[in-house]
């Protein structure tokens, strides 16, 4: 699946979420080794799953010893969902002053740093399809989660 996800230039995060678990059965590998490109996430009362395979991944992304990172204050979720999740908060890092650069550049620097397993933004997918995006995030075998904007808008219920 992961040579298929070299010609995508992002992917559902339900496509992530299947591929990974279908190729590492239970092993505690990085999940960033077969996803490299964009992941996007959009969840709504609609697709409440979206958000569970997203919680997921985040999970096992938290499982390594490096941050989770969520760009600006759109891209964070409720706390207490997080927690409900399974992941620890204390490696869950928020960078609330973006100082009107751009995010995908943020990302960039973030997942090319190797500090972080998962790199978190809101926007719209296809500011963040881009080669350096793809080559950051593999280079420092990080996930790139983009939180489809006009869906983070809309009143989710979580139940």
């Amino acid at each position: 699946m992961a040579e298929l996800f070299e010609s995508q230039h992002s992917v559902s995060v339900s496509q992530a979420y299947k591929s990974t678990y279908s190729s590492l059965q239970g092993t505690p590998l990085s999940i960033a080794q077969s996803v490299s490109c964009p992941i996007e996430v959009t969840f709504s009362d609609e697709h409440q799953a979206q958000l569970a395979y997203f919680l997921r991944l985040l999970k096992q992304a938290n499982l390594e010893n490096r941050w989770i990172m969520f760009i600006g204050h759109d891209a964070l979720l409720d706390k207490k969902l997080l927690t409900n999740a399974g992941i620890n908060l204390s490696k869950v890092l928020v960078l609330h002053k973006t100082k009107g650069k751009p995010l995908a550049c943020l990302m960039e620097k973030a997942l090319i740093s190797g500090n972080c397993s998962a790199v978190i933004a809101t926007g719209d997918i296809e500011l963040f399809q881009t080669t350096a995006i793809r080559q950051a995030a593999h280079e420092g075998k990080s996930l790139a989660f983009v939180i489809n904007k006009e869906q983070a808008q809309q009143r989710i219920t979580f139940h």
